[in-house]
C-alpha cells in the first residue's frame, strides 16, 4: 500500500502509548476533588446548590471538562511531536495532518467516554443518559480540545503549546461556568454549553458556536502547518 494513503490507524498506533494515556487516568482523582471543592463552595454560598434531578446531567459534564483540561494540552504536545516527524516527499501533508487529527480525536472521545461511564454508572448514573448525551452533545468538546491542540501546536511547540491550549481552554471554560463568559466571537462558550444544558436542557447556540470555533482552529491549523513545515 502506498505511503500517500490515508491511513490513520498509523498515528493511532502512535498516539495509544503509556505516556499518552497515563494522564488520563488523573482524571477520577479530579473528579473527587472537584466534588469536594464544589460541596465547600457551596456550603459558602459562592455556587448555588444543584438538584438531585439534574446531578446526572451535571456530573456527565464535569467528567468531561476534566477530560478536556487533560486531554487538550496532552493532544497539543502530541501532534507538536507528530508534525516534527512528517517528512516531505514520503507522503502528502493533507493526509498525514487530517490522519493524525482523526487519531487523537478518537483517543479524546473515547476517554471521554470510559471515563464517564468508568466513573459514573458506580454512582447510580444511567449509561443510557451518558450515551445519550455525549453523543448529542459532550462529543464537541472533544472535537473543540483537538482542534484547539492543532491550532496551538501550529504556532507553539512542545510545552509552550501545551501551554496556550490549557490557557485556550480555561478562557473558554471558567468563565462561563461562573456566569460570566468571555464574548463568544473570542473564544468557544464551553461553560454557557455546560451551564445551559445542566439548568435548561438546551444550550444548542453554545453547543454550535463551540462547533464553529472547532472548525476555525482546524483550518487556521491546517493552513499554518502547511505553510511552514511545506517551506523547511
Amino acid at each position: 500500500m502506498s505511503n500517500r494513503t490515508f491511513q490513520p490507524w498509523i498515528s493511532l498506533k502512535t498516539v495509544l502509548h503509556l505516556k499518552w494515556l497515563g494522564p488520563f487516568l488523573t482524571i477520577p482523582v479530579l473528579f473527587i476533588a472537584s466534588m469536594l471543592i464544589e460541596s465547600w463552595l457551596q456550603e459558602s454560598g459562592i455556587l448555588p446548590y444543584v438538584p438531585v434531578g439534574k446531578r446526572s446531567v451535571f456530573s456527565l459534564w464535569r467528567v468531561v471538562m476534566l477530560t478536556g483540561l487533560v486531554g487538550t494540552p496532552l493532544a497539543t504536545m502530541f501532534l507538536s511531536e507528530s508534525w516534527n516527524k512528517w517528512k516531505k516527499g514520503r507522503e502528502r501533508f493533507t493526509g498525514f495532518f487530517f490522519s493524525s487529527i482523526l487519531s487523537v480525536f478518537l483517543l479524546t472521545a473515547t476517554a471521554m467516554l470510559l471515563m464517564s461511564l468508568g466513573t459514573l454508572t458506580p454512582l447510580g448514573v444511567s449509561s443510557g443518559i451518558i450515551f445519550q448525551m455525549f453523543f448529542s452533545r459532550c462529543i464537541f468538546v472533544a472535537f473543540w480540545s483537538v482542534t484547539a491542540a492543532a491550532f496551538c501546536s501550529s504556532i507553539s511547540s512542545g510545552a509552550g503549546g501545551a501551554s496556550l491550549s490549557f490557557g485556550l481552554f480555561s478562557m473558554a471554560f471558567f468563565p462561563g461556568l461562573l456566569g460570566s463568559s468571555i464574548s463568544w466571537w473570542f473564544i468557544a462558550p464551553l461553560g454557557n454549553m455546560a451551564t445551559t444544558v445542566v439548568s435548561t436542557g438546551t444550550g444548542w447556540n453554545s453547543t454550535i458556536a463551540t462547533a464553529a470555533h472547532s472548525l476555525f482552529y482546524l483550518g487556521a491549523g491546517f493552513l499554518i502547518l502547511r505553510k511552514l513545515i511545506q517551506s523547511k
